[in-house]
């Protein structure tokens, strides 16, 4: 890494040149297990071989790992030299770096190509690595020879995380007696055995819940393509009609969009079921043997809540100063939902609305005042024009870097873990820096949503190169036809590949500190920062372009579409608050304290805060995978401390002139590259000069005025 007003991170002290670099010596023969083959590498920018690969690889593959970790621990503790980064930091790393793999490739299962088979073993082969991590950060005699190790004569990114492996063996408990550390352990690995259950339970009720219409005339409003989807989904669950499958939020997007009432509320009342309505397939009782478990070992650990101990190792500092900064937002928020709903009944004169109603009158009041047809916004946004002509571009003019479609070996399109996956290899200077792979639309074994992955996390120990998938759920248009996003999908698109970004422009010593291996509410912050690039005067023209005649999008849709951003950014903010406040309040419950009454405890914590009936949380107790099955645990409110940094960067691109290939390397190097090989907010306040305020997140959601764009 060479950045401003940083110190370069150097090779370690120690050099890994000696023969340190990060590798494993395989337990068994080459050939016998792809997912083997794959995790001991080198990877070399390539794929796994996923046609290959069967459930009994991942088990058989995770008893190997398990045994080379033991092997190597043992060496590590066999040694009679006095401790040092490079036989004894560095060797825990080589230890732990094949699970590091492996995980990575258990997560592409798990995420995107999930089965019940899959899924049995992904969930053995889990408990297995759990285990075995345990034992390695419980390890009395390594920890001793580790906190051992000098470091008054270390660069600053070895002394970090050096420093960091420390505190990690610190954290999973290691200075506890006996009779702790054997309880954290059966701890960690039951609540690992129930995030995945409440995954597995929560993706059959979901698919489970599809909304299924005998009739074309209840989803009258959705757009053609729509109910053409709709109708071969029907078909591909060997149904007559239509299928509306449901995604992982609470307000479904056809809400916004169906016009008639009955069916709006058919969508909203098996949206807000899943997980609670019974049967083997019901979550509370996961959630209340997750919560009660959480608190225990924040307890053992030395905090008074789950949410305490999370939240020591973020950016954020301490629950109190994420409750402020929560109701910083709330009070704005609200006085905004008020005057919006206001205006609904003043412009439509509705006779009640429902929560099942909100988005569609936001939509109308949208329509009526901007005269914004989300259908006509849609022709301009035909998906791989977005994502060549628009993130693409963006990404070239600011860091320099473009894309080009991945081949292998004879020159045939690099193949993936599905047809509907391209594969980019992303270049500077003619040279490759990583490999991309875009999973764009639902099917059957994916999970809701969209996100960011490290397959392959780059680092000059092991001199590996970044694997990223992203992917999204897009709605499959029919065969023939073109995938139009909307405005919703157009943003999530820039706003994932500021994750990929982040990946790719790693340059970190360390695998596991780099990229995106940051704290959860920092993490979010390239992505958020990405957004804004997707409506901004320098990028949109270049891509914006009408599906059937080519034309640019007119400048005055593009203001009126500007100006409809803002309604519902009252209701946007109260959900996500919503769902935020239930984190928190789940994970502030202290040992000894156990909820079997799930919605009951879901319902006193909104009505406490002076939530509006009107306004579920995004995502309900039972159904919320972010904080019990994907990691996000006492962190949601990480998107919002992330976009308040990103508020803040994105009014400083603006100030130096938005497109700016100058400041995009400058910010590249500085902020992104380093990953957790510094501190984030340190790096962060450094590069700008201060910390930033809530003024920015403000304005950037509408509740003050906004600054000028650059043009």
């Amino acid at each position: 890494m060479h950045s401003d007003g940083h110190p370069a991170a150097s090779e370690p002290t120690s050099s890994p040149a000696d023969g340190t670099a990060l590798a494993s010596t395989p337990v068994t023969a080459p050939g016998a297990n792809p997912v083997l083959d794959y995790v001991h590498g080198p990877v070399g920018l390539r794929l796994p071989d996923v046609a290959a690969i069967e459930p009994g690889h991942f088990t058989t593959a995770a008893e190997a790992v398990v045994a080379e970790q033991r092997q190597a621990v043992a060496a590590i503790l066999a040694q009679a030299d006095e401790p040092s980064l490079t036989n004894t930091t560095i060797r825990i790393d080589q230890a732990k770096e094949p699970a590091f793999r492996l995980q990575a490739l258990m997560r592409l299962f798990e995420s995107n190509l999930q089965t019940e088979e899959f899924g049995t073993a992904l969930a053995a082969a889990s408990q297995l690595l759990v285990r075995s991590r345990l034992q390695l950060l419980l390890d009395g005699q390594l920890f001793a020879r580790l906190e051992a190790v000098p470091t008054s004569e270390l660069n600053p990114e070895d002394k970090r995380h050096h420093e960091l492996l420390i505190r990690d063996f610190v954290r999973t408990g290691v200075r506890l007696d006996d009779a702790e550390r054997t309880r954290v352990a059966e701890i960690s690995a039951e609540l690992d055995r129930l995030e995945k259950a409440f995954s597995r339970h929560l993706a059959a009720d979901t698919s489970a819940l599809a909304v299924h219409f005998d009739d074309a005339a209840a989803l009258a409003g959705l757009p053609e393509a729509a109910v053409e989807s709709a109708g071969w989904r029907a078909r591909q669950d060997g149904q007559d009609g239509y299928a509306l499958p449901l995604l992982n939020f609470t307000q479904q997007p056809q809400l916004a969009q169906l016009h008639e009432p009955a069916s709006r509320q058919r969508i909203f009342e098996h949206s807000i079921a899943r997980g609670c309505r019974g049967g083997e397939h019901d979550t509370r009782q996961i959630v209340s043997d997750i919560t009660a478990l959480r608190a225990e070992l924040a307890q053992l650990l030395g905090f008074r809540s789950f949410a305490e101990y999370t939240i020591d190792d973020e950016t954020a500092d301490s629950p109190d100063a994420v409750g402020d900064l929560l109701a910083d937002v709330l009070h704005p928020a609200r006085q905004t939902f008020e005057a919006e709903i206001s205006a609904i009944y003043e412009q439509f004169e509705p006779e009640q609305i429902a929560p099942a109603d909100v988005r569609y009158w936001l939509q109308r009041l949208q329509s009526e005042r901007y005269s914004v047809d989300p259908q006509q916004v849609a022709a301009y946004f035909e998906l791989t024009r977005v994502l060549h002509d628009g993130v693409f571009y963006a990404a070239g003019q600011l860091y320099g870097v473009e894309f080009r479609p991945a081949c292998d070996e004879n020159g045939e399109p690099m193949r993936a873990w599905h047809p509907d996956v391209t594969v980019y290899e992303a270049c500077e200077n003619d040279r490759a820096i990583g490999l991309i792979c875009v999973d764009p639309f639902a099917r059957a074994g994916k999970r809701g949503g969209a996100w960011m992955d490290q397959l392959v996390s780059p680092g000059r120990l092991t001199g590996e190169l970044p694997v990223i998938s992203m992917t999204m759920n897009i709605t499959r248009p029919v065969a023939g036809q073109p995938c139009l996003l909307s405005m919703d999908e157009v943003r999530t698109l820039f706003h994932e590949f500021g994750h990929v970004f982040h990946g790719l422009f790693s340059d970190s010593t360390y695998p596991d500190r780099a990229g995106t291996a940051v704290p959860r509410d920092y993490v979010e912050f390239p992505s958020q920062l990405n957004e804004m690039w997707a409506l901004h005067p320098q990028v949109l023209p270049h891509y914006a372009r009408h599906v059937e005649t080519g034309e640019p999008i007119p400048d005055a849709l593009v203001a009126r579409i500007r100006e409809a951003d803002d309604v519902g950014a009252g209701f946007d903010t109260i959900e996500y608050l919503a769902a935020a406040l239930l984190d928190q309040s789940w994970h502030l419950l202290e040992a000894g304290e156990r909820v079997d009454e799930v919605l009951t405890f879901e319902t006193a914590v909104l009505e406490a805060a002076g939530f509006s009936p009107l306004v579920p949380p995004r995502y309900r107790t039972t159904y919320f995978s972010h904080i019990f099955a994907s990691g996000y645990a006492a962190g949601y409110y990480a998107y919002l401390q992330a976009e308040m940094l990103a508020a803040f960067a994105t009014e400083w691109f603006e100030e130096h002139g938005g497109l700016n290939p100058e400041a995009g390397d400058a910010f590249r190097r500085a902020v992104l590259a380093p990953g957790f090989s510094t501190d984030p907010m340190e790096t962060f306040t450094d590069f700008f000069g201060q910390r930033p305020d809530v003024g920015p997140l403000l304005r950037r959601r509408g509740f003050a005025p906004r600054h000028d764009t650059a043009t």
